[in-house]
Formats: structure tokens, sequence, C-alpha cells
């Protein structure tokens, strides 16, 4: 029989990467330094400008032997491991790069970075050589032996092996790379995606513009940018330098380094609270004026008592907010703090929210439970959460943010316009966005200027949202009974301040006939999130209908459920197939209908499993193929709960079965076998067999679909009874 259709089709469009030209990453680099140089010179220091004169003297090899440890994750290298066939001399490569000043030997400094890189053989022989045998043992974890010959090696020893070698120039060619990209890039690895094809580079524009207009805009924002990377790692060394140097830093000179020095000093504020530092904690935060730092600052000075001072901080917060999330913020603290409020806004909004009582069995899906409850009620459900509002957005204002010729892109990676990330882009926009307002005052108007773009650009990557069939096809829907007025405030709060305005959004939309709805699933435990409330809020203002759905967990005596059991030629979906099905469909402890066909798996069964079963070739070779039966056990299982014993290895043959006809199988689900180890404790087996033997349950034909399904909806009755009532015991 044929393999597995599946895998054979996935062999099939397996990728073929390129081969990629022999000097690709040399090329690479030169067009990374082309470029700084023609856009940046105007914020290059002079150690800049030389790095590229210097580079550019050097040979080819060396030049391309400097690119491939550039191009690598780290700044210390062994030259023994170093292997690259295309280039030729690599010891003279390494003397010509030493001379330059492009490779160093390794100092003090290095001295972690060079124990991590050494293997443990050679950390042993380079420990023994500098600490005394006796100290440390040959049977210690590397990890071991890295901390404790780093704590005891003397300070003055610099003789790391000479095989060792540090990038140098680092710092200059850290700085290039950031002038590009934007941000703190430890290799090149995106040049090589792109020519690979794994990253797709749209060329939105035909040239690109600077970051910074100034060194100083461009040397705050890199200081500030690989700060915050360099704490990433949670280097207390590292942050307590930082906090020392504070008076030391670059003014921020630009909108990116303001917003780069507030998060930084909300890291280092969080480290402090986290050492009990809370007066450098409120320190760090008061320098910043972020939401975050604002509310942090505010937290922490109202609970040592400062509380006129919170008093007076939190009404200017509430007269001139930063953000949306800020206002809504400093309002209920206010309240609940100095006007005795017992109550948050959030426990306010759960409190007046509509509670759906919705079997538990969908407990890991409560967004699409939610959907399943609307759509009984007569509801057209879509999960749109951010995806709806970012495609439209994107859509609608397409034009200028990727073609106008002061669209703000800096490189073809990029794909989120800096005057997004800025605020600036409605400022920018405003007559253009106002007149498409304007313009487009029917919902065809919308859709027909939303295909145009489709038609044009559809699958050319972008920063905003992905390309997504049915959300554009839900967009038509949308637009047909959104309130005009309500959809243009939307759109122009998302123009004016897409950073803050770009999720948050509930997650399911609902229509029935031409009235429209927004929920906010929230299931036990889960919390409204500060950009949620805020989205809430401000849909709300706008006109939308939005409310929050809150999950109440019960246990739903009419709840449908199928029992499914599946034998098939092997253990392994996607590479076996199912010889047999059997189902029973149990509501209120009844069977109400059951369900049995043989299948033709499209290979031969093998000997031990027809023996296990006593399924044959011979007996599936008349059965229908799965296709032919997929319809009809979709519509057996309608809208219930799928369970088995052992649910995973049955739901996985099903839904491997239905992926291959290019359909969708999800359904929530129910396991016999773990839910009888938590309802019946102490048992020595929980296999089927066993179970049945327990619980005298009849299980004549094991292995055999029907018999086994049967057997299993048994079980769900056991479980179910303990369910339901947790006290009562088995018969």
């Amino acid at each position: 029989m044929a393999l597995n259709n599946t895998v054979e089709k996935k062999r099939q469009n397996k990728r073929r990467l390129p081969n990629l030209p022999t000097y690709y990453y040399h090329t690479n680099f030169c067009d990374l330094l082309d470029f700084v140089e023609t856009r940046y010179v105007h914020v290059f220091e002079t150690s800049h400008s030389n790095f590229i004169e210097t580079f550019k003297s050097l040979s080819h090899s060396a030049q391309c032997l400097f690119v491939r440890l550039a191009s690598r994750k780290g700044l210390v290298f062994d030259t023994r491991k170093l292997r690259y066939s295309e280039i030729d001399e690599l010891p003279s490569g390494l003397r010509e790069l030493e001379k330059a000043g492009f490779i160093l030997s390794p100092q003090n400094d290095h001295t972690q970075a060079c124990l991590n890189k050494m293997t443990k053989i050679d950390l042993i022989d380079f420990a023994s050589q500098n600490i005394t045998a006796s100290s440390f043992k040959k049977s210690w974890s590397k990890e071991r032996l890295v901390e404790f010959t780093k704590n005891y090696l003397s300070p003055d020893i610099c003789n790391f092996p000479p095989y060792f070698i540090i990038q140098g120039h680092s710092e200059a060619l850290g700085y290039l790379k950031y002038l590009y990209f934007g941000t703190i890039q430890d290799n090149l690895q995106n040049f090589t995606l792109r020519d690979l094809g794994l990253r797709k580079t749209p060329d939105f524009k035909a040239d690109y513009s600077a970051r910074f207009d100034t060194l100083k805009e461009a040397q705050s924002a890199y200081f500030y940018t690989n700060s915050l990377h360099d704490l990433k790692s949670c280097d207390e060394k590292k942050a307590q330098t930082l906090i020392s140097e504070i008076n030391d830093w670059p003014s921020a000179e630009c909108i990116i380094s303001k917003d780069m020095r507030g998060k930084l000093l909300g890291k280092l504020g969080g480290f402090c609270e986290t050492s009990k530092n809370i007066d450098r904690a409120i320190k760090l935060y008061s320098l910043s004026e972020t939401p975050f730092c604002n509310e942090r600052t505010i937290r922490l000075r109202y609970k040592r008592g400062d509380k006129e001072w919170c008093k007076r901080r939190l009404e200017k917060l509430i007269e001139n907010p930063d953000t949306d999330n800020e206002y809504h913020f400093a309002q209920d603290f206010y309240q609940r703090k100095f006007n005795k409020k017992r109550t948050s806004e959030v426990t306010d909004i759960l409190r007046n929210s509509e509670v759906l009582r919705i079997d538990e069995a969908f407990k890991n899906t409560p967004e699409r439970a939610a959907a399943h409850h609307y759509t009984h009620q007569g509801f057209t459900t879509y999960r749109t959460e951010n995806h709806l509002w970012r495609t439209l957005f994107g859509l609608l204002f397409w034009d200028e943010l990727y073609c106008s010729e002061s669209a703000s892109l800096h490189n073809s990676f990029e794909r989120l316009p800096k005057n997004l990330k800025t605020g600036v882009f409605y400022d920018q926009f405003e007559r253009e966005i106002e007149a498409k307002f304007s313009e487009l005052k029917s919902t065809n108007n919308y859709y027909l200027h939303i295909l145009k773009i489709v038609s044009r650009y559809h699958g050319t990557p972008n920063g905003i949202f992905r390309w997504n069939g049915r959300t554009i096809n839900d967009l038509k829907y949308f637009l047909d009974v959104a309130p005009k007025k309500a959809l243009i405030q939307i759109l122009r709060n998302m123009a004016q301040s897409y950073k803050t305005m770009c999720d948050g959004f509930p997650d399911l939309m609902l229509i029935k006939g031409e009235s429209l709805r927004f929920i906010e699933v929230k299931a036990n435990g889960d919390v409204i999130r500060r950009n949620q409330l805020a989205r809430i809020k401000q849909l709300r203002k706008a006109g939308f209908h939005t409310d929050i759905a809150r999950i109440e967990w019960i246990i739903d005596p009419e709840q449908i459920y199928v029992v499914v059991d599946v034998e098939t030629t092997g253990g392994k979906p996607g590479l076996h197939r199912i010889t047999e099905i059997g189902a029973i469909k149990i509501q209120n402890g009844r069977i109400i209908d059951e369900y049995q066909t043989l299948l033709n798996p499209h290979r031969s069964i093998p000997p031990f499993i027809a023996n296990l079963t006593g399924i044959t070739n011979e007996m599936v070779s008349t059965a229908p193929f799965f296709s032919k039966v997929a319809k009809q056990f979709s519509e057996f299982m309608g809208d219930a709960i799928f369970v088995a014993h052992n649910v995973n290895f049955d739901y996985g043959f099903m839904k491997s079965e239905y992926e291959r006809l290019g359909q969708k199988f999800r359904y929530p689900k129910l396991c016999t076998c773990s839910s009888m180890r938590q309802h019946y404790k102490g048992l020595k087996s929980y296999s089927l067999k066993n179970l049945c033997d327990t619980f005298d349950i009849d299980l004549i034909t094991h292995h055999r679909a029907l018999c086994d399904a049967k057997a299993a909806a048994e079980l769900l009755k056991l479980i179910n009874e303990k369910r339901i009532k947790p006290n009562s015991s088995p018969d």
C-alpha cells in the first residue's frame, strides 16, 4: 500500500533551500557597511569611520574571516575549531586581523567568557595550571568547575590558552549594526535567513531614511537600547554598575532614547524592589514619566505613607494622563484610596458581567466554549481579538503606512513604521486620514478600498497584521453592521496612538441581524488586564456594544458526549491509519445513538495487529475509505464532547484523518482513563480491561471499536456520578 499521504506530501512540499554564493556573508556585510556609511555618516565618530576604512584595507580572506567571526554569537573564539573551507591561509588571516586590531588576546574581563568556551578537559588543565589541583575535583560538573575557577583565579592571571582570541572593535561594530537594524543584534543571521528565503524582506520603498538626525540622538538611543539588552541576562553586577553611573547617563535626545530610558529605569527599579531596596527603587522610578514608573512610584510611596503626595500626583495624572491605561489606573486607585470606594473598577465590571454556565469539559478552551454558547443563542460568532482591528487598520491605511514618500521605514527588514512606534502617525497624515474617513462613508466604499489593497499587496509581510483570508472575509460582515461613527473613532484612536491601541480587543464578535456585540471572555482565575479594560471602555464610549462574559464551569446533565474508540494499523497518527471506528452517544446517562464502521486504511495491517484486533486485510478490503465517512461522522459528533479511554490516542488519529482531507477536527475532550484516576483513586490498574473487571463491565470483544466504546461509555457514567455528586461512591 502507499505510504502515508501526509508524510509523502510533506516530503514533496519540503522547501528546497537555495545554494548560497560562496561569499554571500561577505557581500551582506559590505552592503551593511555601505548602507550605514551612505545614510549615517553624520552620526559617526572617528572610530566608526576608521573601522570601515581599516576593514576595507584588509585582504579579501581576512575580511571574510572577520565577517565569519562577527556573524557568530559571542566575542570569544577557539581558533582550533575555526573551519572555513572557502578561506585560504587561515593562520595568515588571523595574523592580519590581529595586526589591524580586529582580533585581540583575552584579558581579565574576558575570564567568564573564556572559561565558558573551554571544554571540560581544557578547563581542568587550565585550572590545574593556575590553581592548586587538590582544591577541586575533576568529577565536578563543568558549570561548577567554571564557577570555582572564576572565583579562585588570581586577578593578575591572563595566561589563557593561545588558541583563544577575542573579536576586536566590537563596540564600533555594535554601533554600526544598531544604526542599521535599530535593535541590538548579536549576529548577522537576518541576512542569511533572507538569502535562504526563510525571511521575506519586501522593499516597501526605493530608499530608506536615517533613524537619527544628530550624533547625540544616535549615541543616547544606542546607550539605552544596549543597556536594556545587557540586562536581559539579569546580571546583578551590570545592574549595580548602571545604577551607580546614573549621573553619567546621556540625556534622552529623541523619542527612541526617551522610551528606552524609561524602560531601563523601570527594569532597574524592579531590580531594586526585588532586592528590597525600596528607597532606591522609588528614586529610579521617579526619574521617568512612563506610565509604568509613575504607577510603581505611586504604589510604593502610598505604601510608605506618602498619601498626600500620592493624592496630588494621581489628580495630575487623571487630568493629563499619558495613556488610557495610565488614566484608568490613576482613576481607579484614586477612587479606592481617597474616595473610600471598596472595590476596583475591574471588580465592578466583573460583577456586572454576564455569567455563562458551561460544562467543564470545555475548560481548556473558554473562548471556544463561549462561542459555542452564543452560536446556540442564534448569533453568528467570530473569533476576532486583535486580528480584526489590526487587519482593518493596516489595509485601510496601507498607502500612508508603506507607500507614501514620507513613510518612515529604515531598512528592508523593518515592517512596523517608525511613526507608529513613536506615536506621530496621525500628526503626520492627519489630512489624509480624515479625508479617507470622509470619502469612505459607506460599507461598500470601505470594503472596495480594502479589496483593492488586498489585490495589490496580498501576502506582503508587514508589522501590523498577518494575511488571513478568514479575517478579511469577516471584515465584510463587521463593516455591514458596525456603527460608522464608532468605527471611525476607534480607527482614529489607533492612528493617534497605535502602540497603546494595537492589542487588548475583545475575544469574540457576535452578529445577529443588524446587531453587533463584542465579548471579552473570562474564566475563573482569569484577570482583566489593563489594556483589555481600556479597550472595553473605549469601545463602549465610541458606541459599540461591548461586554464581558464570565464563564462558570458546571456539570451539565444534558450535555451530549460521544465516546469513541478506534482500531488502527499501529500507534502513530500520521504514519498509521484507522481500520475501525466505534462510537456511543450519551446524554443524561442514557445511550441515545451509536456508530460503527470498518475502514480501508490504504495500507496493509501488520500481522500482530490483526491478531490483536481480529481485523484482517480481507475484512477491510471492501470497506469505505475515511473520506467517504468523514462527513457522516462529523454529523454524528455534532456539538458533543469527544470522550475516549486515553483520549489523545483516539483523538489524534481522528484529527490526522481529517487533516488529510484539509478539514479541521476540533472538539472538547474528556479522558475516561485520567478521570477514573481522579475520581476513583487507589486502583491497581486503570487499563480499560482491568477497570471493566473491577466494575463488572462487559468487554466481550476487547480491541473491537464498538465494544471498547461501550465499555468506556460505562466508565463515563461512573465518572459523571462522581462529578455531579462528588461525595457519592460507586455501586
